[in-house]
Formats: structure tokens, C-alpha cells, sequence
């Protein structure tokens, strides 16, 4: 396990903490309201169970999460975990998880968006290729860096990495294999360090990065664009992007 430093872009635009925010709760609560169709009762409903911890565990409010468990009770719509692809500009792409009710108004949404901001939908497995499904506990930076890599080490993590970007993604990201993202992240928790809930979770993270030589600044701000035109659609929850 090794420490490594690494720089890159504010993801975020300055302002959109809010919106990054009720992607989280609206994900979360779409979750547990699917869940809940059966059974409304955590107790005696397992998975609804499983995923109101995680709900919580990410900070989700307790009225959302009672919201849902109500609205899952009351409705019968059938929520589907989409995932798309789409090249940006300059050889970039992106991956799009949407949680949906209606699959084919949320394929529409997300084509118009990409392809609105310049961007091409892509076929399956041609962009997400360049990707690799881990776990990542983002861990603020304040914390002290042998005090995180030792938590990390003994919580099993398989990397940690010291991002440090002047924003509000700055700190450290302690990546872990699927299986092991909840122990770890409970871990973590355990030895006292400050997790930021909205941006940990099951994640694509690009198996190579384009950099600024490859990305021209124009390129860069029309990829940010088709990044925003994608979050704006409803039933989109996450974008990856590897630049």
C-alpha cells in the first residue's frame, strides 16, 4: 500500500455543494423507496434495512429517509439502475449512472444532453473499458496523513492517495475493492477520522487520466459543460470522466 500524490481539477463548480447534495438525497431516497415496495419495515425487511444504513452512513436526513420509506409504501413505481456511455471532446468519455423509473424518458434526457453540449453516445463497454469499479472513502484533509494511512492499512484498504486540489474535493481518497467498501468505510469511521459522505461511495475511477497536454483548456471547458448538461438531467445520480 502505497501513499501517492496527485493533483487535478476542481470537479465541482464553485456554488453547486446544494445541487451535488440533492443528487445524493434523491439517489439514496429513490433506493429506499424501491426497497420499501415490499416491505416499508426495516426490521423485517433485510435489504431495505442494508440500505437505510447506507443512507444514513452518507448523511441522508432522517426526514428523506422516512419520506421514502412512506412513498415506497404508497407507490408502485419500479426504479432500474441504468448506466450509460458517451465520448466528450478531445478523446474523453464518460460514464453515467442513473437510477430511473422510466427507462426510456431517461435514455432520451441523457442522449439530448450529450449530444446538445457536443458530445456522442457511446456503445456499451466502448468507453467503460477505461474504467475500473472500486470502492472510495474520501477522508477530509485535515486529517493527518500517517494517522489516515495506518487506519487505511488496518481498515484494508488497497490504495490511498492524497488529492490536493484547492477545492472542496481536496483530502485524502482511500480506494478499497467492492466487497470490502462498507468494512472499510466503518473502519474509518471507528478511528476517528472525518469521512465526507457525498463524495464516497462505489465508484469508476479512470484507469488512465488525460492531462493537460492532451485536453486543450477549450477542449476541457466543453467536457465541463457536457459534465453539467448530464447532472441537470433528474435521474441522473453520478458522472465519471477521465480528464
Amino acid at each position: 500500500l502505497a501513499l501517492t500524490l496527485i493533483f487535478r481539477p476542481l470537479e465541482r463548480p464553485e456554488g453547486k455543494t446544494d445541487a451535488a447534495k440533492a443528487k445524493l438525497y434523491g439517489k439514496w431516497g429513490k433506493l429506499i423507496a424501491q426497497e420499501a415496495r415490499s416491505d416499508p419495515d426495516p426490521a423485517s425487511n433485510p435489504r431495505l434495512k442494508d440500505v437505510v444504513a447506507q443512507a444514513k452512513a452518507a448523511q441522508v436526513p432522517a426526514d428523506i429517509i422516512d419520506r421514502n420509506l412512506k412513498k415506497g409504501s404508497e407507490s408502485k413505481a419500479d426504479y432500474q439502475e441504468m448506466l450509460y456511455e458517451a465520448y466528450g471532446i478531445g478523446g474523453t468519455g464518460f460514464i453515467i449512472e442513473a437510477l430511473t423509473d422510466n427507462v426510456n424518458r431517461t435514455a432520451a434526457e441523457v442522449r439530448t444532453a450529450v449530444t446538445k453540449a457536443g458530445g456522442k453516445m457511446a456503445d456499451s463497454g466502448s468507453v467503460l473499458f477505461n474504467f475500473s469499479r472500486t470502492g472510495l472513502v474520501m477522508v477530509d484533509a485535515e486529517e493527518d496523513e500517517d494517522v489516515v494511512f495506518d487506519a487505511a492499512i488496518d481498515a484494508g484498504a488497497t490504495d490511498v492517495q492524497r488529492e490536493e486540489d484547492g477545492g472542496e474535493n481536496e483530502g485524502y481518497r482511500v480506494l478499497t475493492s467492492l466487497e470490502d467498501y462498507a468494512a472499510v468505510q466503518k473502519k474509518l469511521i471507528e478511528a476517528g477520522l472525518k469521512i465526507n459522505a457525498e463524495t464516497s461511495g462505489l465508484v469508476y475511477v479512470p484507469l488512465v487520466v488525460k492531462g493537460e497536454d492532451e485536453v486543450t483548456d477549450e477542449d476541457y471547458e466543453a467536457n465541463e459543460t457536457i459534465l453539467e448538461k448530464l447532472l441537470d438531467v433528474d435521474d441522473v445520480d453520478a458522472v465519471f470522466k477521465n480528464y
